[in-house]
């Protein structure tokens, strides 16, 4: 597959300023050959999505605050991939559920870690989601669990560019109903999907807390409507929101606190 050469152009300005420190745009251009014009207007872009920061008295250009923040969130990532991994793991082997661990991305819900169900009652291939394959947060259990625990305008900005799409006849398409749907998994601690984004899973899932009470994961367990019964979604949402907690109280969640 061929590169897309603007992107690797800025990619290697990024690697020099990190390596190198501060420089000019002679600097620049001097260990980075490219026409002028490119150059100006790669640092422009850069700058203008705070992915490099210019000293207005020096002119040298920087790393930008962008980068701190993508790389916090990246370093989130891969720890709560690492403390929830084991966790996930028992979860499936005691429910015979996939286990999926998702954080919320541009408006998505996007499962970062998955352990998948060893049933033989799973048919892996009819169903699409997995690992950096975003879906639609009101349609989901895991996005649910995580939209729950935002604050109303939170939860219109996130949700108003996407709408509420609709993927079956269960999926949930008004605002009021939502709110009505979120307030009942705010009472309860669980999400469920009812086949609302593929019509053969159900799902169910927690919330995962910081150390501040901020919800910034979840957690949930998919199965086929078929094998996981309304009648079964208590207990399983039991042993989900006990996993749940124990990943949180890693992150430095305590309910006292809360």
């Amino acid at each position: 597959m061929e590169l897309v050469n603007s992107i690797v152009k800025a990619v290697r300005i990024l690697d020099l300023l990190k390596s190198s420190g501060p420089l000019s745009y002679i600097e620049i251009l001097k260990q980075i050959p490219l026409p002028k014009s490119t150059l100006f207007k790669i640092l422009f872009t850069l700058e203008n999505e705070e992915l490099v920061r210019r000293d207005i008295d020096s002119g040298r250009y920087q790393l930008g605050v962008r980068l701190i923040e993508w790389g916090s969130g990246a370093r989130a990532q891969l720890e709560i991939r690492k403390v929830a991994l084991p966790f996930m793991q028992n979860l499936s082997e005691d429910l015979k559920c996939t286990i999926h661990l998702a954080v919320v991305s541009n408006g998505e819900v996007l499962p970062i870690e998955s352990f998948e169900s060893g049933s033989t009652s799973w048919p892996h291939h009819i169903f699409h989601g997995g690992v950096g394959i975003p879906a639609p947060l009101h349609a989901t259990a895991a996005g649910k669990a995580i939209l729950a625990f935002m604050s109303r305008d939170e939860i219109r900005r996130t949700l108003n560019n996407p709408g509420l799409q609709k993927f079956t006849e269960a999926t949930i398409t008004d605002f009021d109903q939502l709110d009505a749907a979120l307030a009942e998994i705010r009472r309860l601690g669980y999400a469920v999907s009812n086949s609302e984004h593929f019509e053969m899973v159900r799902g169910v899932a927690a919330p995962i807390r910081d150390h501040d009470n901020k919800v910034f994961a979840s957690l949930s367990a998919l199965g086929l409507v078929s094998r996981v019964s309304p009648e079964m979604i208590p207990e399983i949402a039991s042993q989900v929101i006990k996993v749940a907690d124990e990943i949180s109280r890693l992150f430095g969640y305590s309910a006292e606190s809360a």
